[in-house]
């Protein structure tokens, strides 16, 4: 008994001085795995390490990881981080110098991303992304690596711009989980590895779009099929004023709110060398965009696209089957003269379908169609059917709308300090159809209105031009009452300003319509 007690002694020791080595061991070739056998565009560095040899795990403190493609790409770095390396295969790795993990986690403090410093033209943008060579991908490794499980955690992200050492992006809150990564069959540098799933959420996205403007993102989930993101705001960082003084060409203050945003079965990549992304249905809830548009500022004369040409024109491959904009608003405000304060247009409960909005369609293989119903100045429904095929190089369009039960009186907050006109009755119905293309348009246009009138302002003073009111009601009849079926008809032809937006040509159509409808001149 005394003899089998000492051999069992005997053997502990010896398994246990079998484990110290073989931790030091293994201790040794993970050290020389992840100081020589990653990736050349990944670097770590570590204050202390711990083996577990019989589980394959290990634990760092205080690491430090780096990423970069190459000199010219942009590189990643993951500061004060924890690390949890578990369930490394040795037989793999001993037999065939394999790199396989069950699971890796990442916990850091911060990680930050720096641009491209090199950043290249837009003509050689193209060429730049085919021909970056991802040093990740399996034909550039002489070994094969699996992780079954990666997580990563960090409180803070930032992307800073090298040159000026600026925040243009940070967001808190950020996890990261991918199933199954493996190096990645393309040789492209925007796939750098591949994955069989992903679930990224992030929280208080920052980001500044221009010089004007910020993107604000309250929380952001991503689940590899479906995208959504809560509390989303693009507003101008600056006042209205402020805004005004610093533009030299006219430019809109806005303010945009979405509630929720939800992308469904988003896809996006790379075909053929070309960018695509497109998604089946694209779920706006309750946006709300306020715009203020100074006039006195000097107008931007460069010429604005119509929305067919945009999308016809973008430089990848675009197509969203359908987009539901649930219980919107828009509110725009201009401002004409210092003298009034600014004129102002109210939609309210909008809610809207839009189809084919995209680019991958042939011409005459469908249209992008757009309905919208909503309530006009808080009083009056509305709506509007538009469509437009976006190959059609006229950029021909059809727009058919209806306005019901609208008191003109309340169009006195945007006409009397805008075009210097007050005006009363009541429209009971109005009906419209535009027909155009880039440079003309014809509208038909039928009302039902009764005791409409119109007051010309002196805008200074704030009064009633007698005279030119009273000239100018002679030429306006008063009342459908007396017309055949009760409504009154009227058609104009508009010439397009190139310069301005589609909706102040839309504006100019519906000016021309009602002006030759309601006055009693051929």
């Amino acid at each position: 008994m005394k003899k089998f007690l000492i051999g069992l002694f005997i053997f502990f020791i010896l398994l246990g001085a079998a484990a110290l080595y073989l931790n030091t061991y293994l201790k040794n070739q993970l050290q020389e795995i992840l100081e020589n056998d990653l990736p050349a565009s990944i670097s770590l560095d570590y204050e202390n390490i711990n083996i577990d040899s019989w589980g394959g795990n290990a634990s760092m403190t205080n690491a430090t990881v780096r990423i970069k493609a190459n000199d010219s790409m942009p590189r990643s770095e993951v500061k004060n981080a924890s690390v949890q390396l578990r369930g490394l295969n040795h037989w793999d790795y001993f037999k065939n110098k394999n790199i396989h993990f069950k699971n890796i986690s990442i916990h850091a403090d911060s990680l930050t991303h720096y641009s491209n410093r090199n950043k290249k033209k837009e003509e050689n943008k193209k060429q730049k992304d085919s021909t970056s060579e991802n040093p990740i991908s399996a034909q550039n490794m002489d070994r094969h690596f699996l992780i079954e499980k990666f997580d990563l955690v960090t409180d803070y992200i930032q992307i800073i711009n090298p040159k000026t050492d600026s925040v243009n992006l940070k967001t808190a809150h950020f996890n990261l989980k991918l199933k199954n990564i493996t190096p990645s069959i393309s040789g492209a540098i925007t796939r750098p590895f591949d994955y069989e799933e992903i679930l990224m959420s992030y929280d208080s996205l920052y980001y500044q779009t221009n010089q004007y403007d910020v993107l604000t993102v309250g929380h952001v989930e991503w689940n590899g099929t479906d995208l959504e993101m809560n509390d989303t705001r693009l507003k101008t960082q600056y006042s209205r004023n402020q805004l005004s003084k610093m533009i030299e060409k006219e430019r809109d203050h806005m303010d945009f709110s979405i509630k929720n945003i939800k992308i469904h079965n988003l896809k996006y990549g790379e075909e053929s060398g070309e960018f695509y992304i497109n998604t089946p249905l694209l779920e706006l809830e309750q946006p709300s965009l306020n715009i203020y548009r100074d006039k006195r500022i000097a107008d931007d004369l460069t010429k604005k696209p119509l929305y067919s040409k945009m999308l016809r024109e973008l430089n990848f491959e675009m197509m969203i089957d359908t987009i539901k904009i649930k219980n919107g608003g828009i509110v725009y405000h201009e401002k004409v003269n210092s003298a009034t304060e600014a004129g102002m247009l109210d939609f309210s409960n909008l809610n809207a379908s839009l189809y084919n909005v995209g680019n991958t369609y042939e011409l005459g293989e469908k249209k992008t169609t757009i309905a919208i119903k909503a309530i006009f100045m808080k009083s009056s429904p509305m709506s509007l059917d538009w469509n437009f095929d976006i190959n059609d190089p006229q950029d021909k369009f059809y727009v058919k709308g209806s306005l019901s039960k609208f008191p003109v009186a309340n169009l006195e907050s945007f006409t009397s300090p805008n075009l210097g006109v007050e005006m009363s009755g009541k429209l009971e119905h109005t009906y419209f159809t535009i027909y155009g293309n880039n440079y003309s348009s014809h509208i038909d246009m039928q009302m039902t209105y009764d005791e409409f009138k119109v007051n010309i302002m002196n805008q200074e003073k704030k009064k009633k031009k007698w005279f030119a009111s009273t000239i100018a009601n002679i030429f306006i009849a008063k009342t459908t009452k007396n017309e055949d079926g009760g409504f009154k008809e009227g058609s104009g032809e508009v010439n397009r300003d190139q310069t301005k937006s589609f909706f102040n040509y839309l504006w100019l159509n519906l000016r021309e319509g009602m002006l030759k409808t309601v006055t009693v001149l051929d």
